[in-house]
C-alpha cells in the first residue's frame, strides 16, 4: 500500500514539474510568499507570548517547590528557597529563585519551539528574558507579594542569568537535533 501511495505522490510530483507552460497567479504567490515567511522568520512578539503562556504554566508549578517572595499556593512544607536561604542567605536565595523560576520556564518553552521561533528568541534574548522577569515580578505584586527594590533586583538578576543559561541550552540542543 505505502508504494502505491508512493508512486502516486511521484507521479504527482511528475505532472508537477511537467507543468511549466502554467503561470501561478501574482496574488497566489504573494500569499504563499508571505506564509512561508511568517513560518521562517516568526515575529518576536509572537514568540513572546508563546513563551509567556508556557511560562504561566510552568511558573505556577515551580512555585510548589520553589516559594517566590512568600508565595506558596499548593501549601507545601518545604521548599529549595528555604535551603537556598540556609545554604547563602537572602540574596542567594533571590538569585537561585530568579534563575529556577524564569531558567525553567524557557527550558520547557524549548520543547515546543520551533527551530526559527528559538532564533527569534536567541535574536533578542536580553529583551525577551527581561519583559518574562519584569512582567513575572509584576504578577507577584499583582497577587501581593511585597517587593523590596533590593530584593526584587537580586531576583530579576537571577531571572537574567537562568533565561541566559535556558536560551543557550535550548539554542545549543537544537543545532545538534533538528
Amino acid at each position: 500500500m505505502k508504494n502505491h501511495v508512493d508512486q502516486e505522490w511521484f507521479n504527482d510530483y511528475e505532472d508537477f514539474l511537467q507543468a511549466s507552460g502554467y503561470e501561478v497567479p501574482t496574488e497566489t504567490k504573494n500569499r504563499v510568499f508571505n506564509k512561508i515567511l511568517k513560518l521562517i522568520s516568526p515575529s518576536p512578539l509572537n514568540v513572546f507570548l508563546k513563551i509567556l503562556g508556557i511560562h504561566a504554566g510552568v511558573g505556577f508549578l515551580s512555585l510548589s517547590v520553589c516559594h517566590q517572595f512568600g508565595m506558596n499556593p499548593f501549601n507545601t512544607e518545604r521548599s529549595l528557597a528555604d535551603w537556598m536561604m540556609r545554604v547563602g542567605g537572602h540574596q542567594v536565595c533571590m538569585i537561585g529563585c530568579g534563575i529556577l523560576f524564569v531558567g525553567i520556564s524557557l527550558l520547557s518553552a524549548g520543547y515546543f519551539l520551533t527551530v526559527e521561533e528559538i532564533k527569534a528568541l536567541k535574536r533578542t534574548e536580553f529583551l525577551q528574558t527581561l519583559s518574562l522577569g519584569l512582567v513575572s515580578l509584576g504578577l507577584f505584586a499583582a497577587f501581593g507579594a511585597e517587593l523590596a527594590l533590593g530584593i526584587a533586583g537580586l531576583w530579576l538578576l537571577g531571572a537574567l542569568i537562568g533565561g541566559f543559561v535556558a536560551t543557550e541550552a535550548i539554542w545549543r540542543y537544537s543545532k545538534e537535533t533538528r
